[in-house]
């Protein structure tokens, strides 16, 4: 007989089922209809826990009784099913988002706001970048590398200022990404010859090959940031909203910024 997928358990229970209730309706959709039986002895699983979940399972409009004496359960074909599902979590995003966005109003303020903290791994990196960009309102500086490009799609259509540098002379990110208000300048062509006092204690950092282009920077409204350096082996930064330090960061991306070409919009 057919097994069912551990995978398929593990999705359905991110959707919000229990473990029995993800195997009772697979069960189900693998014997179209049934009674306990055969479906307790097919899981190998308590009888109490079947009844259980077939019930739980019938209250969220998943499973079906189709015959009295005998009880014969039917599942809810998944496309229903999923449709269901789904529709109990759009509702409780869109419920708890209202809430936590109410929360933040009346956010209690702490005497470390200003504190500047680590971000480590890749998962939290990505995380913070998805944060700034979705927090910005106005006005957004951006330094990132070609693999995480595909973020600046959380920008679309929105009416945010940005400036944004990258390692390549693609001049059309702005349109791919449906940027309302982008100025695009090539971290690649960066003119060093202002930089030249400096240049001698930029070649005692041990980046090799094209770690450079691994530097990532994103500045939001000009009161938060992050940055993460191209640090070999890991992935790491800091971020932060240090007035002092947010000033620091804006003088080194604009410096940054003064000294390479602009490829968007294209000059006439």
């Amino acid at each position: 007989m057919n097994t069912i997928p551990g995978d398929l358990i593990e999705s359905l229970k991110t959707l919000g089922l229990t473990e029995y209730e993800a195997k009772v309706y697979s069960a189900l959709v693998l014997f179209e209809r049934s009674e306990v039986k055969p479906i307790y002895e097919f899981l190998n699983a308590p009888k109490p826990s079947v009844y259980q979940s077939l019930k739980t399972l019938m209250d969220k409009g998943l499973v079906q009784v189709v015959n009295a004496k005998p009880a014969i359960y039917r599942a809810t074909p998944p496309q229903i099913a999923l449709k269901h599902m789904m529709d109990v979590h759009r509702k409780a995003e869109e419920n708890a988002l209202l809430e936590l966005e109410e929360l933040e109003k009346s956010r209690v303020k702490q005497e470390t706001t200003d504190a500047i903290w680590t971000v480590y791994g890749d998962r939290n990196i990505d995380y913070g970048i998805e944060e700034l960009l979705v927090k910005a309102k106005k006005s957004l500086k951006i330094l990132m590398p070609q693999d995480r490009l595909r973020y600046l799609e959380l920008l679309r259509g929105k009416s945010v200022a940005v400036e944004l540098l990258v390692f390549s002379d693609d001049a059309m990110i702005p349109e791919r990404y449906g940027l309302k208000s982008a100025v695009v300048h090539n971290a690649m062509e960066i003119d060093l010859a202002d930089f030249t006092p400096i240049l001698k204690y930029f070649s005692q950092v041990p980046l090799k090959g094209d770690q450079a282009t691994r530097f990532l920077f994103i500045m939001a409204d000009g009161r938060e940031f992050m940055y993460v350096p191209p640090l070999p082996g890991t992935m790491s930064g800091l971020a932060t909203s240090n007035s002092f330090v947010i000033s620091l960061g804006t003088i080194v991306f604009g410096a940054i910024w003064e000294h390479t070409p602009a490829i968007y919009p294209v000059k006439k």
